[in-house]
């Protein structure tokens, strides 16, 4: 059995190669393993993870996956908190890690360098629903680090010629001046960005951040933040209730996070009145209000902190497995169908995710398949 070994310089290059059918195809395959996790029975197999907190700070996380075809192991060290008396200027230190993959039978098959690779999942997550979207011409995002750069990647992948503003709200303006210096160079020249305008506002600037969210068509929280990025009532007010948008928040991921305002989440998933909430009712899901969606029920009862600071019941929580599940069901129902489709591309779509293993497991094995196929990597023969 041969194991092939993807470097963190190798993982990017096989991602600098994703275009439009390569970044369609992974969502697929991400997809399929999310609906494995939700509807065929792989989440009774998943152990969650574990973490442990040295005496100096730092966290090391432990993420086994499994699957019917493999498993994998991910270890990543989470540097220690930043001081609080940072300047705007300081530059947190990178998360940095390994996946190891194995086949069936556990004979390893694969090892790469976590670091892209999670960001990458993560993003890919958010994309999955992104790709419904009618309407995506303003982005705002919430950070300027790996996260907020793979979210906008592959937004620009997907709609590049329907994106006519992206705001990025950070601490740091040479950190975000930074990312989106990468941006223009990340598989494309920079005449391929031209048409879009690039605004860089701190998070200190209330008034340019608010006109920004409320602009917004889709809205991105990349940010390990303790505190709402923005109020709900930027968005849940006369003038926020203008425009439906699509917001997903993988930034937090501890209970004493939170990105989104719980207010906000409250909202959208119990208010019957709330314009873009007819989908869970009109679908069978409930007849009481919306759904916020995530990648794993557990997980976010787990770690999420604004949805459990939120109390959303369960009943107004959807896994995307579960969401692809319907859409498979409904097939043979044009209303609903259509209802479902309407939220998706029109509707407030709330996706909130802490990520697991099977990410991992799932992108991993396809990264490594096509850095082979690529030549991208080193193969041991036999291991």
């Amino acid at each position: 059995m041969s194991l092939h070994i993807l470097s963190d310089a190798d993982v990017r290059s096989v991602l600098a190669s994703v275009d439009k059918t390569a970044l369609n195809k992974l969502c697929d395959t991400l997809g399929a393993a999310l609906y494995a996790y939700s509807n065929q029975g792989e989440k009774e197999y998943q152990c969650h993870r574990q973490g442990v907190t040295r005496p100096g700070g730092s966290t090391m996380l432990f993420m086994p996956a499994t699957l019917a075809d493999g498993s994998s192991v991910k270890v990543v060290g989470v540097p220690p908190p930043a001081p609080a008396d940072v300047g705007p200027d300081y530059v947190p230190k990178a998360i940095t890690g390994v996946v190891m993959i194995s086949d069936a039978d556990g004979r390893a098959t694969g090892v790469l360098n976590a670091a892209a690779l999670t960001a990458f999942r993560t993003s890919l997550g958010a994309i999955i629903l992104y790709r419904y979207r009618l309407v995506t011409k303003d982005i705002v995002v919430f950070g300027a680090g790996k996260q907020a750069q793979w979210h906008l990647y592959l937004s620009l992948v997907l709609r590049r010629p329907d994106i006519s503003s992206i705001t990025i709200v950070n601490r740091s303006a040479a950190r975000a001046e930074s990312l989106i210096t990468e941006l223009h160079t990340m598989g494309g020249s920079p005449a391929d960005l031209a048409h879009i305008k690039f605004t860089v506002v701190a998070p200190t600037d209330t008034a340019t951040v608010k006109a920004a969210v409320q602009q917004a068509d889709v809205i991105y929280c990349t940010t390990p933040s303790t505190e709402p990025v923005f109020p709900a009532d930027w968005v849940d007010s006369d003038v926020g209730r203008k425009k439906s948008r699509f917001i997903s928040a993988i930034g937090s991921y501890k209970l004493d996070m939170q990105e989104i305002d719980p207010a906000l989440l409250r909202a959208v998933a119990t208010d019957k009145t709330y314009p873009e909430a007819y989908f869970p009712g009109a679908v069978g899901i409930n007849t009481n209000g919306g759904v916020i969606l995530v990648d794993s029920r557990d997980a976010c009862a787990a770690e999420a902190g604004e949805l459990v600071n939120a109390g959303i019941p369960e009943s107004h929580i959807l896994e995307t497995g579960e969401l692809l599940k319907l859409q498979e069901d409904m097939a043979e129902n044009a209303k609903k169908q259509s209802y479902l489709t309407q939220w998706l591309a029109r509707g407030n779509v709330i996706y909130k995710s802490v990520g697991i293993g099977i990410m991992d497991l799932c992108i991993g094995r396809a990264l490594l398949k096509m850095g082979a196929d690529k030549s991208i990597g080193t193969t041991i023969p036999s291991f």
